[in-house]
């Protein structure tokens, strides 16, 4: 087996590297997390450097890319910006691949290449109140009323949803005596009549939103279905065919956290002094890091493993849910073992190992619980 990254991969990764450092280096994320407000240009400039369009085709504007490319775009915004990151991924994998694979000839044609360009953002709403790691108990609706669909409901958890152009909802259109059989997804106008978009709280990642989305008879055609008229109905099979990206994407993005905890961890050991000495020179601390170092080359391996099985186009969903779990579950170990690396200063503001940890949460429920990967891991057992 050849664990090398080709010359294009590695020539990618320090690419998104120098990004990374002129763009939106460390302070910056510490300023978005004080401030909570959204970095309008970030987007923009992602695009303009050519981060948005790695994985599409050509015909829309892209490089051609694949999986692999991603996860390692993924990993490194996600060692600089949590922001930067979770923007990436809800615009081009959960957004963009879903209207690559699933959309019609019309839809790729009038949102891919705006979309490569920076010119949209996207959000994605599946999540309700009542209805979290159990998609098919969605209640919001989708009937229709002569010509047009009236979409009433609750949508919870939508990131992005202040700042995007387009909302891709997932809705009931048919008898909710089974779901499966009547799920539509529907790509809907963020300016609609009706749509009321509000930001909650967060431990972290406040400067991109995540928002309750309520809909009150929001006016759609039946060119919003996805994938077109034909597509109605059929909403559950598109998802399944875009659920493997966001798992190994979210695993990738662990990756990027771990490494830069690690990274300053390190760096701090070498520097703070105790008992006459640097704290690295205690074997406690070195094993903590040893520990840490360990954790994260599993991560590698298995986010990398699941990536190429996946562009080799070999069946690999047990391993990417593997890889979603094993990485963000390890990400909250190094994040808690990194707080107790720096001691006390772990708990002042003014260091940024309180934010990582106050990250690392999210890891654990964005692509699914860790719950819900065990039941798919075991389902192949």
């Amino acid at each position: 087996m050849f664990f090398e990254l080709s010359a294009e991969q590695q020539a990618l990764r320090q690419k998104v590297i120098d990004f990374c450092a002129r763009e939106c280096p460390p302070d910056f994320e510490t300023s978005l997390d004080q401030s909570g407000a959204f970095p309008g240009d970030l987007y923009r400039k992602m695009a303009d450097y050519g981060l948005l369009g790695i994985s599409f085709p050509a015909e829309y504007g892209g490089t051609g890319g694949d999986i692999m490319d991603i996860v390692l775009i993924a990993e490194q915004l996600a060692g600089n910006s949590f922001t930067a990151v979770y923007m990436y991924l809800v615009n081009v994998v959960f957004a963009g691949s879903i209207i690559l694979n699933c959309g019609s000839d019309a839809q790729k044609k009038e949102y891919l290449p705006k979309l490569l360009k920076g010119e949209l953002q996207f959000s994605f709403a599946l999540t309700e109140p009542e209805a979290g790691s159990d998609a098919r108990s969605i209640k919001t609706s989708a009937k229709l009323q002569g010509d047009r669909f009236l979409i009433n409901g609750t949508k919870y958890w939508t990131s992005g949803a202040t700042v995007s152009d387009y909302i891709i909802t997932v809705t009931i259109t048919g008898p909710q005596t089974d779901s499966s059989k009547a799920m539509s997804i529907f790509i809907v106008p963020a300016g609609s009549q009706g749509l009321s978009i509000t930001p909650i709280p967060k431990l972290a990642g406040n400067a991109y939103p995540s928002c309750e989305v309520k809909y009150r008879d929001v006016s759609v055609g039946r060119e919003h279905i996805l994938g077109g008229p034909e597509w109605l109905n059929n909403g559950l099979l598109q998802l399944f065919r875009t659920a493997e990206y966001e798992r190994i994407c979210v695993a990738a993005s662990c990756l990027g956290g771990a490494e830069t905890i690690l990274r300053e961890c390190t760096a701090f050991a070498k520097n703070r002094q105790q008992f006459g000495k640097p704290i690295i020179k205690f074997q406690a601390i070195q094993h903590a890091l040893a520990d840490m170092a360990t954790q994260i080359e599993a991560m590698r391996w298995m986010t990398y493993h699941a990536a190429w099985m996946k562009s080799a186009g070999k069946d690999c969903f047990k391993e990417i849910c593997m890889a979603k779990l094993f990485c963000s579950e390890t990400l909250n170990d190094i994040a808690r073992k990194g707080m107790q690396i720096f001691g006390g200063r772990g708990y002042s503001m003014e260091y940024r190992m309180q934010r990582y940890l106050r990250e690392s949460y999210l890891s654990l429920y964005a692509g699914g619980t860790s719950e819900i990967q065990k039941n798919v891991i075991a389902r192949f057992l």
